[in-house]
Formats: structure tokens, C-alpha cells, sequence
């Protein structure tokens, strides 16, 4: 199951085609014969966010849920305000779950408080075979100085894995170049074998919407988890940043 903790520099969760550079061409619209000008109305309050991840070993919570392969990871989220709807998605290989294929649904609200943005919400994740299980969470995220962000999230379990837990404290630092380093440690609990898992790594970001990272994801072997370096690369973009909404 992928990590949860959704905190957009480390798994680094979680673009598609459209993302391509001819999509941008929504922005040359003509009006008979000459550009549109520009709207002075206000800011559209909903926006689709879309992309895709291709990554060496899609890590979950210190365990790899791909048997060590590669896995293929899209995603869309729609947004209102600060309400969103969103879809993540991976191939697996559990034998836990004899899935092929893990859909994630999620709904919840980003509210801010001045320096301190929340995520409070809701995950349903689905397999191939059938439904599994889902999750209540609350993350929350600071930046006490620039260029450092702090971030802390928890997990509930709900249906087959009511009672487990996962809390995670993070942290991500902006460096020259468009690189930036994280890190996150995280801690399972509610069930018989308990562990503490962690990860870091560094992630570039030379030209939008492409973003390299490379981190080392560790657990320990009694837990079922992994220590090893996995590669991820991934594109993402949004309906208003292509121009196409306002």
C-alpha cells in the first residue's frame, strides 16, 4: 500500500499526455482573427490536477508492494476551494491482496491557518480482486523559515485494517539548481509487528512539469521491508497551468 503521507516532496506520492506542449496551444485561441485578450474576471475556484509517475520499485510504508519491479503510478485530483476529489493508481503484485492493480479514492479539504496548511480526509483503496480497506488522515505542514518546510501526518485504519496506524514527521529543504532534499521518518502501530520506517532522498526539478527523484527507502526484513535507492521520475501538470482555465 502506497505511503499515505501524500506530503508532495517525498514520494514521493504519487502526468499524461495532455501534458504535452501542444496542449498549451488552448492558450493561442483566436477571436476572429486576433488573440483573445485576457479575462479580468476572477480566479476560477476549481482546477483538475493531473499526472503520471514511473518509478523502479513502488515502496509503501518501507515495503515494496511490486515485489521489487517497476510500477506505473497515474493520478487526477479535482479541486474546489480547498474541498478535492482524487484518484491515484499502481500496479502490485501482493500476494496479500492477489491484485494486479491498486486503485486509491480520496476525498478531504486543505484548509490554511496562516503559516500552517491541513490536509484532513478520507482514502478508499481498492484492488483488482475486490475492496480492501481505507483510511482516515490528518497531515499538517509549516515553514518556519525559508527555505525549510516541517510536516507530520497520522492514519487510521479502517475495514480490514481498522486499528492500525501510521504516523510520519517529515522534512524538505530547497537547494540550489532546483534541487531539493527530504526525509521522513514513519511508524506503524495497531498491529502484532510494529516497525519504524524511514526514508531521504533528493529531487530535481530542471524544467516544468518533469521532476527526478532518487531516495533511499529503509524497514526492517522482519517487517517484511526493503533497504535500496529508487529511481522515480514524473510529470505533472494542471487545467490552469496549460492556460486552459483561468
Amino acid at each position: 500500500m502506497q505511503n499515505k503521507s501524500g506530503l508532495k516532496r517525498l514520494l514521493l506520492a504519487g502526468a499524461v499526455a495532455a501534458l504535452m506542449p501542444g496542449a498549451a496551444l488552448a492558450a493561442d485561441a483566436v477571436y476572429d482573427g486576433a488573440a483573445l485578450p485576457p479575462s479580468d474576471g476572477p480566479e476560477s475556484p476549481w482546477d483538475i490536477a493531473f499526472g503520471v509517475t514511473v518509478t523502479s520499485d513502488y515502496i509503501g510504508r518501507g515495503i515494496s508492494q511490486t515485489a521489487g519491479g517497476a510500477a506505473v503510478q497515474p493520478w487526477a485530483e479535482f479541486t474546489y476551494d480547498m474541498f478535492y476529489l482524487g484518484y491515484w493508481g499502481s500496479n502490485t503484485s501482493l500476494a496479500v491482496t492477489g491484485g494486479n492493480w491498486e486503485h486509491d479514492l480520496s476525498i478531504g479539504i486543505r484548509p490554511e491557518f496562516g503559516p500552517v496548511s491541513l490536509d484532513l480526509g478520507y482514502a478508499q483503496y481498492i484492488y483488482d480482486t475486490g475492496n480492501c480497506c481505507g483510511e482516515v488522515y490528518v497531515k499538517a505542514e509549516v515553514s518556519p523559515a525559508d527555505p525549510l518546510t516541517l510536516g507530520a501526518g497520522f492514519w487510521y485504519g479502517t475495514g480490514s485494517i481498522s486499528g492500525a496506524t501510521y504516523a510520519e514527521v517529515n522534512a524538505a529543504v530547497d537547494l540550489m539548481y532546483d534541487f531539493s532534499a527530504s526525509a521522513a521518518v514513519g511508524f506503524i502501530g495497531g498491529t502484532a509487528a510494529p516497525y519504524t520506517t524511514w526514508n531521504a532522498g533528493l529531487t530535481w526539478n530542471p524544467v516544468e512539469p518533469l521532476e527526478i527523484d532518487v531516495r533511499y527507502h529503509s524497514a526492517p526484513a522482519s517487517a517484511g521491508g526493503v533497504s535500496k535507492f529508487v529511481v522515480s521520475a514524473s510529470i505533472s501538470s494542471s487545467l490552469k497551468s496549460l492556460g486552459i482555465i483561468r
